[in-house]
Formats: structure tokens, C-alpha cells, sequence
């Protein structure tokens, strides 16, 4: 959230001639497809997760807003601290990101923001990095740009449809081998943890 999923830092920039608004699939597997597509923000292309979680939103939402454990379950978090909480459905929060040497560990503020329908069959988060929030930190390179959505519908009464859309500049540079480690394997390793941690909750 720089989202969350920050962990999905470094999406690398695929060169293409489709459309700016189309999304090509990357990889499907264990039920998580990811898909990107040219992004209008950034030289690093959007990313997009579609996968079924097993649970309600309100499940999905505790996790959520519970940022103090992203490390848990988030790839490539470090640590989280909950920052300020605006009220019981926003927070602002930090996060430090590891990245493998050569490269420089990243950090972020974020304004992340939960709308539940009072139904509870419907959940719809954002998250919004806030470059500006505090001074920069010696010896970490401060993520400049991260807007994601998580868009969440109820399939049934034990089932959830999750889309997450991630637009995100890593800032820096970041050597290729380091972009392509962190292009699917953070995803699947960030949202095959939550589907488990969700299927935990539901024991």
C-alpha cells in the first residue's frame, strides 16, 4: 500500500506497442493471476492481482488495518508502524522495505483508507503513499509515487473476489536482476501468504 503491497516494489517496465489500457497477463498459478499493462504515472508499468480469498470482507479488512503485522505476511516488509490512527477505518502508517544488495532498502508513508457497505458484502480500500510526510531517512530511498486499490466482492458466504491495482515508482535505481526477482515472486509470495492467513481466520 504504498500500499500493501508495496512488497511489489519493483514491477519492472515491460515495452510494448498494446494499448496504454490494456493489461497482459503475466502469470496464473495457485489461483493468483497477475496481470500488467503501460502506466500513465510511471516508467514502471501497473500492476493487477485477481484472486479468490476464502473469508468475508470484513476479515480482509482487519487484516488491513492490523499494518503493525504486514511484515508477517507482506513480501519484502521489514517493519511496519502504525503512524496515526484518523479514525477506525483510516490510518497513516510506515514501512521500511528490504532490497538485496546492490540495491537500496526502500521506505514510505501511506494513507490508507477502508470503506466497508453496510452490508458488509463489498469493500473497497486505498492507499496512498505520502512522499512528503516526514524528512527522508539517511541511507534508504524514499518510494516517490504508490496509489493502489483493492477492490473486494462477496462470492459467497465463504468466498471473497479480490482486485488489487498497484501504480507505483520505486524511485532510485534499482539494478535489472533486482526488478525481475521482485516482479512475480512478490505477488505470488505476498497473496498465496494472505489467502493462508485468511484460511487461518476461518479454521
Amino acid at each position: 500500500m504504498k500500499s500493501l503491497c508495496i512488497c511489489l516494489l519493483f514491477l519492472p517496465y515491460f515495452t510494448s506497442n498494446a494499448d496504454k489500457n490494456d493489461w497482459t497477463l503475466r502469470k496464473d498459478k495457485d489461483g493468483i493471476a497477475i496481470f500488467s499493462r503501460h502506466s500513465d504515472l510511471s516508467k514502471y508499468n501497473d500492476l493487477r492481482i485477481e484472486v479468490d480469498l476464502p473469508g468475508t470482507p470484513a476479515q480482509l479488512a482487519s487484516i488491513l488495518l492490523d499494518v503493525q503485522n504486514y511484515p508477517g505476511w507482506a513480501y519484502a516488509t521489514n517493519s511496519t508502524v502504525m503512524v496515526k490512527k484518523v479514525s477506525p477505518s483510516e490510518v497513516i502508517y510506515y514501512s521500511k522495505i528490504d532490497v538485496p544488495w546492490p540495491g537500496t532498502d526502500r521506505d514510505f508513508y501511506a494513507d490508507l483508507k477502508v470503506n466497508m457497505d453496510p452490508a458488509g458484502r463489498t469493500l473497497n480500500v486505498e492507499s496512498v503513499g505520502m512522499k512528503n510526510y516526514q524528512p527522508e531517512k539517511k541511507d534508504l530511498v524514499r518510494i516517490p509515487m504508490s496509489h493502489a486499490i483493492w477492490t473486494v466482492t462477496t462470492q459467497s458466504d465463504k468466498t471473497v473476489h479480490l482486485q488489487y491495482i498497484l501504480q507505483l515508482d520505486p524511485g532510485g535505481s534499482v539494478p535489472a536482476w533486482i526488478l525481475n526477482a521482485f516482479s512475480l515472486r512478490a505477488p505470488m509470495e505476498t497473496f498465496g501468504n494472505l489467502k493462508r492467513r485468511m484460511m487461518d481466520m476461518n479454521r
